[in-house]
């Protein structure tokens, strides 16, 4: 009875939803049986071997009755489709894969989220927010195990606007995408090198638009002006939209395994490793979910391609996109300075504020927006700053507070994810400080307790097991990974306070916010016992000169690089005790042994900028002196008399200690030098990257770098 009551209920919610233009959110909690058999009643097709043919269902996490066809960790690869129902179930729930396959429901789709226990999922201040969250907007419902179906209550519904999308251009959904289908074709019919960046929060008709642009430039082409297209997207299922509205606005192509055919054109999609080995004729060539695709490859296809459309959705800061908005809009701003962006902003599969979407970002501060800070163009006084520690009872009790702590915290890194906030209200391991200007947070770290005081009766056998990488413990990165990577035995004895994230707001940067805050940080870490202050991060020069400059020390450079950033990771340390100095200096000394043999390995593709940095702060102790005839060597070979293999390893040495005078960082001679003497690139190679005619001219251009530096 209860499981006709609820498929009744359930179609009234779908329908009244479908009709607002708007998702919502139904919580079933209780025991999977019961779950299972609502579930089943509302749609018959759905056994544990086969799943519904009426609606399309995605399914996160395994249950006792039916299986995932979501990968947990390849959640993201269902952006781009469209879903009618989305069912979490199981243990540890996922905020982030929540966050990204709401994004799929097309309007009247229903998420239902299974808990077992809410009681017990309450017991976290994140879901305690959520669920408070939840019970404001009415669209949302929770039903518990036992409750009366028949009288959950459902918002009444309102008619649908009249569809004017007849009367757009293109047949578009909105102006804004109309606007966005002609930037995409002046791409194509503009000057060259004018790449165009296309955004927007899902649901905003972002891959129609571009699949409506390609028919306009297809159906117009002709057999003089033949056009091939070609799209990428980090996963070939993130383009279903796309191919979908192609086919609708085009009817007479014909598609051919992800081949879109016409009369004097094609598109076709050609996966990103491929755009960048092979050589590729196209007209044009479309990012999509661009924020998916690693920073490097994006402008490795901006060098490449010459008239290109990045489009991509940026769901509030989340994922990679972050890193999209942020470091790749640089990158362009450098490069091509006269690139375009635009942003759609009114919702094409929803309406305006529909409760999902609303939910989703207020749960996730998608939306923390940054306050400006009023300025009289004078620097601010560091001794007006309050440095305060801040609870998690304090945040999850003040949003406001909250609210300024996210929106400062995400402008720090370019991979903040909705588990980021999770993290921060949850996590037992991590202290929150922030510095204020009149009541007006400024400056936000995150910061783990890490080793000895977070694991007190971790044991020789659990130590062992790390070592040999059989176990890895949770809110231990940086003893783990002097352990593992690094050779320290002595890891675990330590205490470690570790910056997870740092950030200062944008308006007050450069203005000596970020040492101070970090000198405060170290008193704190101090008074609390820690031995040291650490910090991992990607490794680029402005970002590991700051820590260095604030007299953190290198413990590791990684091998590897990040998927997102393409950038190698650091790892720092600032000892905070007479027995970690000791311990600091072994484990600094351990990784400059072994920096200048990994230079011509895995360090050998590392930017020449960064090298420089990294051996300016190498202990002086640590550098061979040149013997008198190494300076011989050096003086023969800048004045032409003696060839470079003869002297390189006498220029090996001389160049490391040039290296570390006070103004060497200023030096771009030096640069060239490194590529070729420390990474020992080949003669084509730093004539290639550095545009010398030839051999000859590179070779007399490193002769007179030596020599002025010789002389001087």
């Amino acid at each position: 009875m209860q499981d006709k009551a609820f498929f009744s209920w359930f179609h009234q919610n779908q329908q009244q939803a479908l009709m607002s233009n708007e998702r919502r959110l139904v919580v079933l909690s209780g025991g999977s049986d019961w779950a299972y058999e609502l579930l089943k009643s509302i749609d018959e097709q759905f056994t544990e071997t086969t799943q519904p043919s009426s609606k399309t269902w995605l399914i996160y996490g395994d249950g006792d009755h039916f299986k995932a066809n979501v990968n947990k960790q390849r959640f993201r690869d269902k952006l781009g489709s469209e879903s009618d129902v989305v069912v979490f179930q199981g243990e540890g729930f996922s905020i982030d894969a929540f966050a990204a396959l709401s994004g799929t429901l097309v309007a009247g789709g229903i998420m239902i989220l299974l808990v077992n226990d809410l009681s017990g999922v309450k017991s976290s201040r994140f879901f305690q927010r959520f669920y408070r969250l939840l019970n404001d907007y009415a669209e949302h419902v929770v039903i518990e195990q036992g409750d009366n179906i028949v009288q959950q209550s459902l918002k009444e519904s309102f008619q649908k606007s009249t569809d004017e999308s007849d009367s757009l251009a293109y047949l578009c959904a909105t102006q804004e995408q109309v606007i966005a289908v002609d930037a995409i074709i002046k791409v194509l019919r503009g000057k060259r090198n004018r790449p165009l960046v296309l955004t927007a929060d899902r649901g905003r008709g972002k891959s129609s638009a571009l699949a409506i642009a390609c028919a306009e430039l297809l159906a117009k082409a002709t057999n003089d002006n033949k056009l091939a297209i070609v799209a990428t997207a980090a996963d070939i299922g993130s383009l279903a939209i796309f191919y979908k509205q192609l086919a609708k606005s085009f009817p007479a192509g014909e598609l051919q395994n992800n081949h879109f055919i016409t009369q004097f054109g094609t598109l076709e999609f050609i996966a990103v490793d491929q755009l960048l080995k092979k050589k590729v004729t196209a007209s044009l060539l479309l990012v999509d979910e661009a924020a998916a695709i690693p920073i490097y490859l994006l402008e490795q296809l901006l060098n490449k391609y010459s008239r290109t459309v990045f489009a991509s959705t940026i769901h509030g800061y989340e994922g990679a996109g972050r890193g999209f908005t942020l470091k790749f809009q640089q990158i362009l701003t450098k490069n091509f300075p006269q690139w375009q962006n635009l942003h759609i902003n009114e919702p094409i599969r929803w309406r305006l504020n529909d409760p999902l979407e609303r939910l989703t970002f207020d749960a996730c501060l998608l939306d923390a927006a940054l306050k400006d800070i009023a300025s009289d163009d004078q620097a601010i006084e560091l001794s007006s700053l309050s440095f305060e520690q801040v609870s998690t009872t304090e945040l999850v009790n003040n949003e406001k507070l909250l609210r300024q702590v996210f929106a400062v915290l995400v402008t720090a890194h370019y991979q903040t994810k909705p588990s980021d906030v999770q993290m921060l209200l949850d996590n037992e391991h991590v202290q929150l400080v922030c510095l204020f200007a009149n009541e007006q947070v400024v400056g936000v770290a995150m910061l783990m307790n890490e080793g000895r005081l977070n694991n007190t009766d971790i044991g020789v056998d659990e130590v062992h097991a790390i070592s040999q990488s059989k176990r890895r413990l949770k809110n231990n990165f940086a003893p783990q990974s002097l352990l593992t990577q690094c050779g320290f035995e002595h890891a675990f004895q330590y205490y470690y306070l570790r910056i997870v994230r740092i950030a200062v707001h944008p308006q007050l940067q450069h203005q000596g916010l970020g040492q101070y805050f970090l000198a405060k940080i170290a008193n704190l870490a101090s008074r609390q016992g820690a031995d040291f202050l650490a910090a991992s991060f990607g490794a680029t020069t402005p970002l590991l000169s700051f820590w260095l400059q604030s007299n953190f020390v290198l413990a590791r450079i990684g091998f590897t690089k990040d998927k997102a950033s393409g950038e190698q990771s650091a790892l720092v340390l600032k000892a905070l005790s007479n027995t970690s100095e000791t311990a600091l200096l072994d484990i600094n000394t351990e990784f400059y042994r072994s920096f200048d043999y990994l230079l011509t390995d895995e360090y050998k593709f590392l930017p020449t900028e960064l090298v420089a940095l990294i051996i300016h702060y190498c202990p002086v102790i640590l550098l061979e002196k040149l013997s008198e005839r190494d300076k011989a060597s050096i003086s023969a070979f800048s004045l032409g008399h003696r060839q470079y293999s003869t002297c390189a390893f006498s220029l090996h040495l001389w160049l490391k200690q040039q290296l570390i005078v006070d103004k060497a960082l200023e030096n771009k001679g030096l640069l060239i030098l490194i590529m070729r003497i420390l990474q020992k690139h080949n003669v084509k190679a730093v004539c290639e990257h550095y545009g010398f005619s030839g051999k000859k001219a590179f070779e007399q251009r490193l002769q007179s770098i030596v020599q002025s530096l010789n002389v001087s």
